[in-house]
């Protein structure tokens, strides 16, 4: 593993963990934060009845709502790939994972598979910012199947956080229309989309046991 890949596996493991965005240069860490191990652990098998629409919030969920329209293309960024495990999970309002603090496993969570023209839908809510850090709202993915290994792709962020940095826009911008950070719409509803386009790689992003 290069320096830079193992750079961003250690951004995206305080990520995880809630001490660090990626982009960002890394504070000084508490002891608890620096026992992180490896990237976020794989999700387990979806169910066998995982369809490309997902809710992950119970119906009380307290919370702004939030529907995440997306598509998942191959690694040449053209064609749109079916049948893809997208696997999601973000914070509560209050920017928790679970009720005792843990990451992992996280409580709103769930699996969607992209149908014929490489799409799936997220419902759940707008996530809160760990508390008492600098780090955007964000929603975590991870992909496989069809052909393809299991791999986790930037977390997707939303304009207007004021927890972005300049760095985070330009490697969004970077990006074009792969961008992971997104604009928010609010409909009449009161709930709040957004969408966001994922690009597949060839190769796991998991280090290699």
């Amino acid at each position: 593993m290069n320096q830079e890949n193992t750079r961003r596996h250690f951004l995206q493991r305080l990520a995880a963990l809630g001490v660090v965005g990626i982009g960002v240069a890394v504070p000084f860490l508490e002891p608890a934060a620096t026992q992180a191990q490896g990237p976020p652990p794989p999700p387990p098998p979806a169910p066998p009845d995982t369809t490309w629409k997902a809710t992950i919030i119970p119906a009380d969920e307290p919370g702004e709502r939030l529907v995440v329209s997306g598509t998942v293309f191959a690694p040449d960024g053209q064609h749109v790939v079916a049948g893809i495990f997208v696997y999601a999970y973000n914070t509560d309002k209050q920017g928790y994972y679970s009720p005792d603090g843990r990451v992992y496993p996280p409580r709103l969570k769930g699996y969607m598979k992209t149908d014929e023209e490489g799409r799936f839908e997220l419902h759940t809510i707008l996530p809160g910012r760990y508390p008492k850090m600098h780090v955007p709202a964000h929603i975590h993915f991870t992909l496989w199947g069809a052909g393809y290994p299991m791999q986790w792709v930037d977390e997707l962020r939303f304009e207007g956080d004021s927890y972005l940095t300049d760095e985070m826009r330009r490697e969004s911008e970077f990006r074009r229309e792969f961008a992971t950070i997104r604009p928010l719409t609010h409909d009449r509803d009161e709930v709040y989309r957004c969408s966001v386009k994922l690009r597949l790689q060839e190769k796991s992003n998991y280090p290699v046991q």
